[in-house]
């Protein structure tokens, strides 16, 4: 009993610290840190008069959280805190339940998305946390519960998780049939610009169901403005990652227990929106890292495939070293920390 309390204490400092230090990022030292800064004195300072035509723009909870914080006469760092303070412990605590290996799933959360997304993508990071906290109520047969959570995540901290919807279409064994057919259309559809394409069925959606002001519209932005200042092919060395990792853990599928079979397909659907959105860059994005965090829980797949070549004490150190370079590489050479 003594040894599960000192555990578990061990386990929420951990938490605790993994908070202050997204805090920290998030609020100084972050690529959006100003970004935030702005967006909450601007929030804030308009006051409650201004809600209603302000989250036509943004997603509801920055804006209701800006003017509460500033209402209650507190600083920017409190509004880094709580994005923190919400997101990063629903995802431990996923990872915790869900994953075979707790510290090397945390292990690849911390190299990529605790950056990312905790330090700074926090609306986005929000989202993904809430998305998968749905999905174990999908995994559960709770399909009502799983939409309503999804739903809620788009219209509070950022409309990209509305796409996670489409993981109602893929939970039975038989899926993957359709997701991998899936794969192959978007290969084939690869030299189509299909940027037009989606442009005029959102405009359509948007008459049709008269969603003037809603995050369809947000939706609408993106394509409008798709950031080509870079253009993202099927061949990146992330998506290899993706490729790689697919192939390996598909070998196991037979082991899958239910959240892992959803999170297995969601690793096969990064495939499928980054290359149908390869010509608007922002979605490609949001939706490939989104769908990429299901990695997180498969990761020890990938473990037992390498301790057959190596045995598992090997496994370990050249999976942490691997993710200790990557994460030396994204705050140093990628600058995602600004220092």
């Amino acid at each position: 009993m003594i040894c599960e309390w000192r555990y578990g204490g061990s386990y929420s400092l951990f938490i605790v610290g993994l908070v202050i230090i997204a805090t920290i990022i998030s609020s100084s030292y972050s690529r959006d840190s100003s970004n935030y800064v702005q967006m909450f004195n601007i929030y804030g300072a308009s006051g409650w008069g201004a809600f209603s035509s302000e989250v036509v723009y943004r997603e509801t909870f920055v804006v209701a959280l800006s003017k509460l914080i500033h209402q209650l006469g507190l600083g920017s760092i409190y509004f880094f805190l709580i994005h923190a303070a919400i997101s990063v412990p629903i995802k431990l605590f996923l990872i915790s339940k869900y994953s075979r290996d707790k510290w090397l799933s945390i292990a690849l959360f911390f190299s990529y998305f605790f950056i990312l997304h905790d330090s700074t993508q926090i609306r986005f990071g929000l989202s993904v946390a809430f998305v998968y906290l749905g999905l174990s109520y999908l995994a559960n047969g709770k399909k009502l519960i799983f939409s309503v959570i999804v739903l809620f995540s788009a219209i509070m901290f950022h409309y990209a998780s509305l796409a996670f919807i489409v993981m109602l279409f893929f939970t039975n064994k038989n899926a993957l049939l359709w997701l991998f057919g899936m794969v192959i259309f978007a290969v084939l559809l690869y030299p189509v610009n299909l940027n037009i394409n989606f442009l005029w069925l959102l405009g359509e959606v948007t008459n049709h169901f008269d969603l003037h002001g809603s995050f369809v519209n947000k939706l609408q932005r993106s394509v409008e403005s798709p950031s080509q200042q870079e253009y993202l092919g099927m061949f990146k060395p992330t998506m290899i990652l993706v490729y790689l990792s697919i192939f390996v853990i598909y070998q196991y599928r037979d082991r899958f227990d239910a959240y892992e079979r959803l999170c297995f397909n969601a690793l096969v659907l990064t495939i499928f929106f980054y290359i149908l959105f390869k010509d608007t860059v922002d979605l490609q994005i949001r939706f490939r890292d989104m769908f990429f965090f299901s990695l997180v829980f498969l990761v020890p797949f990938i473990h037992e495939w390498l301790s057959t070549f190596m045995g598992k004490r090997n496994a370990y150190v050249m999976l942490t070293l691997s993710f200790s370079v990557y994460l030396a590489k994204f705050i140093f050479y990628d600058k995602m920390i600004v220092l």
